[in-house]
């Protein structure tokens, strides 16, 4: 797996990453399209992800050989069932709710992290982190501002992705401990999203017709060069340098939102994401000081 410590162009990493995340953010608004289209969830994660394991198929065999058989069977499933649904439950909310919305309660990540860890790695909760996890909700309940009127269950989808992405972190962090090749994790996730996704979508298959093919097609294509990227880019600076950038996903999904779906936040909102945003960087930041997993897709 790759060195987090290794830094040695910090400008050039952070470029990277948010290259990744401008990336991601035009990716999700194409399956937000696909799914407004009426595309089931399941068809458009199996697209997207058949798509990009093609793509990503030369980088995999590219360089020295080496053995693709998991070292840790079980944790390398386990993070690709904990992943896909991630993923499956993150374009689901997308199809219910904002995309900046979607985007912002999904990378709540690290505000979940230390509740894991500290179940998993039996890490103590500070009384410092337990504060910036409390403001972190304070943020997210913002976000989710239940005096609009009905609250909107994409949001809370949305919150179960970023939850599940914890989650997988967690394992990738074990992974990493174990010395399982990054090559490994993601072609068995890229492959197992593949072929589940697939039969789930059988039952609800709609041939995708016109534009359609593009945008699934650009989704998985951009969805590649978004996990590369991130690869990538720590090669050249930290994984705690780079993870405060991630969230400028947000803002390219606000910009996104206001041009293509003529979304405009309402203030609250904003000042939810501001702080739910403020809230993962100390927590990202805590994560260094204390040997805590990093945000990682």
């Amino acid at each position: 797996m790759i060195n987090p410590e290794k830094s040695s162009n910090p400008a050039k990493g952070i470029f990277l990453v948010l290259i990744a995340f401008l990336g991601f953010s035009v990716m999700s608004a194409f399956v937000k399209v696909c799914s407004e289209a009426n595309l089931s969830t399941q068809e458009i994660v199996f697209f997207q992800n058949f798509t990009a394991l093609i793509v990503i198929l030369p980088w995999v065999f590219r360089g020295k050989k080496q053995s693709l058989k998991p070292k840790n069977t079980a944790l390398v499933f386990g993070r690709a069932i904990i992943g896909f649904l991630s993923m499956y439950f993150f374009f689901l909310a997308i199809k219910l709710t904002p995309l900046v919305n979607a985007t912002l309660l999904q990378n709540t990540t690290p505000i979940f992290i230390p509740l894991i860890a500290f179940f998993v790695f039996h890490k103590k909760i500070t009384l410092k982190i337990l504060l910036v996890m409390i403001a972190g909700f304070i943020g997210v309940t913002m976000v989710l501002n239940p005096g609009k009127g009905s609250l909107n269950p994409g949001d809370f989808i949305a919150l179960f992705s970023g939850l599940l992405s914890a989650l997988s972190t967690v394992i990738i962090k074990i992974l990493n401990d174990k010395d399982e090749h990054i090559k490994v994790v993601i072609l068995y996730y890229l492959a197992i999203t593949t072929v589940v996704m697939g039969i789930w979508a059988i039952p609800t298959w709609s041939m995708p017709h016109g534009m359609l093919w593009m945008y699934l097609i650009l989704s998985g294509v951009i969805y590649a060069a978004f996990q590369l990227l991130l690869i990538v880019s720590m090669k050249y600076a930290t994984t705690t340098i780079i993870a405060p950038f991630i969230y400028f996903a947000v803002v390219f999904s606000g910009i996104i939102d206001w041009l293509v779906w003529k979304e405009v936040p309402h203030t609250i909102t904003v000042f939810g994401v501001l702080i739910v945003i403020f809230a993962a960087i100390v927590s990202t930041i805590h994560h260094r000081d204390h040997q805590l997993p990093i945000h990682h897709r």
